[in-house]
């Protein structure tokens, strides 16, 4: 309980003794109520009115109603103020991460952190704060016993004792399974991402299927449900034990309790009725338990990513956010001896893949090829160029000056890139109205029309091929109206005649706008249309003499 009352101060200011004290006002009010309410019926008698009680008893109700509602409501504001905190402070930190540390950041991990262990703080909450009344309601029942009869006190007091013992016991075992279910769930998204991502390949290879499925999925799936069945077990057997305890205890005051004190009998149809009325309350706080289990599960999960994203805070990427964006007209760019080399992964020190330091420039209007085997560094080189790597050396230099810390954000912001890898967002970001005419324009130059259409400013799917989707982020980079374009093996996946369009007639088009591209391509047949072609071989740039003897070839071909 304390590491969830000190979690929820921390977060909130609002929090405060206030909300304590009107938590047992409400368990006050309602203990008297009934109180009134047993006081009264032991007094009745026929065509008698009792209106001072009902006075009472309407006043503690009313107290009960108000005190009560006013302290859920203001919790479950403060506990979604402080969800709605968390996660935009999660993600703040995945923004301030540099790429190379975001591409190692398990995103199962995060996705569930965000998910179910956010809403799981913010249901729990009520749970708790519902249990902090009806504890004070348990309290006064106890202290209306005890005046009655301090024999019934003793049996109540032992039974409600055994419970808290049993539940003291199981809270350990609780909170461990709680945070094993976690890991598990955390696994689970992430494997599911390899469902989404690697479809294909798991298509097409029977046995990689059968042992990704056997292992990852279904392995996960039943060790996770196994868990919860445990975990469920354990909840079942709190929920019963606060049933069962009250009837133990009813058992005790009704046939111990007239052997130990006779004179005590008169009394006992008021405190078994107490009894019966205080069993609501106790399973709240019995119930409360469990989910006080997964609150506090849920916590040391969000503060353990939370010191993760702070211990992998860039403060470079953090200055960079907090930067404005300048513009001015590219002219140039260029890097200077400017390399990149990877961290080391664990058991893996020694073998770090390096992009070596090479002088690279890169005039406006310009249509740059850059060509390589797979592993050549060409993703790597276009990460760098465009400044989501950090160099580890050398230098990037923009018109002429070089690229301080402070202009990177207005570095980055010349580029339009479509990496391999790239994501399509369905709302038009970034696209104004005047553009969505343009825009469908462009989706019938890339024979997309009928298969996408703009709805309320949003993309109708994104579900197409993979040609398709290339052809729809290419309509979309249009209206960015940046100067820089970068295409990872963008035509790689279309049919030959939008990959002869892209070369021959889209290529050149943006070239005559003044449009600058640097494109990633296997497609020497089409060397002739780049201003120059350039060879990686890993992590180096080569003079690529087949390719200048290629591309020379086509371009004389063409101007004679």
């Amino acid at each position: 309980m304390k590491k969830f009352i000190d979690f929820i101060r921390r977060e909130s200011p609002e929090f405060r003794g206030t909300l304590v004290a009107l938590s047992l006002l409400a368990g006050l009010a309602n203990g008297l109520s009934v109180s009134v309410a047993i006081k009264t019926a032991k007094s009745l008698r026929p065509g008698e009115l009792h209106v001072r009680e009902f006075l009472l008893f309407a006043v503690c109700l009313f107290a009960f109603w108000v005190t009560k509602e006013y302290v859920l409501n203001r919790t479950n504001r403060i506990i979604e103020g402080i969800v709605q905190k968390l996660r935009v402070r999660i993600i703040e930190g995945l923004k301030t991460t540099s790429l190379a540390v975001f591409e190692r950041i398990d995103r199962g991990r995060v996705i569930s952190t965000l998910s179910t262990d956010s809403i799981t703080l913010s249901y729990a909450a009520g749970s708790i704060v519902n249990a902090t009344s009806s504890a004070f309601m348990v309290a006064f029942v106890l202290v209306w016993i005890g005046i009655h009869s301090m024999w019934a006190l003793a049996i109540t007091l032992i039974m409600v004792g055994s419970a808290v013992y049993l539940y003291m016991q199981k809270s350990h075992t609780l909170a461990h399974e709680l945070g094993e279910a976690s890991r598990l769930e955390n696994a689970f998204f992430h494997n599911l991402e390899g469902v989404m991502s690697g479809y294909k390949q798991l298509k097409l290879n029977r046995e990689k299927s059968q042992d990704f499925f056997g292992v990852e999925i279904w392995n996960v799936i039943n060790e996770t449900a196994a868990l919860r069945v445990k975990t469920g077990r354990t909840m079942n057997q709190s929920a019963l034990l606060s049933q069962t305890f009250m009837l133990f205890t009813i058992a005790g005051v009704l046939f111990l309790l007239p052997n130990f004190r006779p004179t005590d009998i008169p009394i006992i149809a008021s405190v078994i009725a107490i009894v019966l009325f205080a069993s609501g309350p106790i399973s709240d706080v019995v119930m409360a338990i469990p989910a006080l289990s997964r609150a506090e599960a849920s916590i040391a999960n969000i503060e353990a990513l939370e010191n993760d994203l702070k211990q992998q805070r860039s403060e470079l990427e953090a200055m960079i956010e907090r930067k404005p964006i300048t513009t001015e007209p590219f002219e140039s760019l260029a890097c200077a001896g400017t390399g990149f080399e990877y961290e080391p992964s664990p058991g893996n020190e020694g073998h770090r893949f390096q992009l070596q330091p090479f002088d690279f420039t890169l005039q406006a209007g310009e249509i740059v090829f850059i060509v390589g085997g797979n592993g050549s560094g060409k993703s790597t080189f276009l990460k760098v160029l465009t400044s989501l790597y950090e160099p580890s050396s050398g230098q990037l230099v923009w018109n002429g000056k070089p690229v301080t810390p402070d202009r990177l954000g207005s570095y980055r912001n010349l580029f339009t890139p479509i990496f391999t890898d790239f994501f399509l967002f369905r709302r038009l970001i970034g696209v104004n109205e005047a553009d969505e005419a343009h825009l469908r324009d462009l989706f019938a130059t890339m024979e997309l029309s009928g298969q996408v259409d703009i709805v309320n400013r949003e993309l109708t799917t994104t579900a197409l091929s993979t040609g398709q989707r290339k052809r729809l982020a290419l309509a979309l980079a249009q209206t960015e109206r940046r100067p820089v374009f970068i295409f990872d093996e963008w035509a790689a996946d279309q049919d030959p005649v939008f990959r002869r369009f892209f070369y021959t007639e889209l290529l050149p088009a943006m070239k005559a706008r003044g449009q600058t591209v640097v494109a990633v391509t296997h497609d020497d047949a089409y060397f002739a249309y780049a201003d120059r072609v350039l060879k990686m071989d890993y992590g180096r740039f080569l003079e690529g003499e087949h390719h200048v003897k290629a591309f020379e070839t086509e371009r004389k071909r063409r101007s004679g």
